[in-house]
């Protein structure tokens, strides 16, 4: 059986580069992989442990779009095996130079 799920943006699966920084600007440690974008935030997979509410951000490459410039708080975490999954939603997303 499907279940429905209420979210507020369609989320798009990407291989994309994702650089992420925390408030100090001190790059994440460990593997960062960008797993799905959407409107609204990112998902990713990371070795790093990063806490609920944890402000971040960074670069995020997208071949039709280009580089972004993202910063956002973490809202979501999953343990899964040797990786965490999070979910990074968005305070502002803007074009990098």
């Amino acid at each position: 059986m499907r279940v429905k799920e209420n979210r507020r943006a369609v989320r798009t699966k990407h291989d994309s580069v994702l650089e992420l920084q925390d408030e100090k600007g001190r790059a994440i440690p460990g593997v960062v992989r960008l797993i799905d974008v959407s409107a609204v935030g990112v998902s990713f997979a990371s070795t790093a442990p990063l806490s609920k509410g944890m402000r971040l951000h960074g670069r995020l490459r997208l071949l039709r779009t280009g580089p972004l410039n993202i910063a956002g708080r973490v809202v979501r975490i999953r343990e899964g095996g040797n990786v965490t999954y999070y979910g990074l939603e968005f305070e502002s997303v803007k074009r990098a130079r």
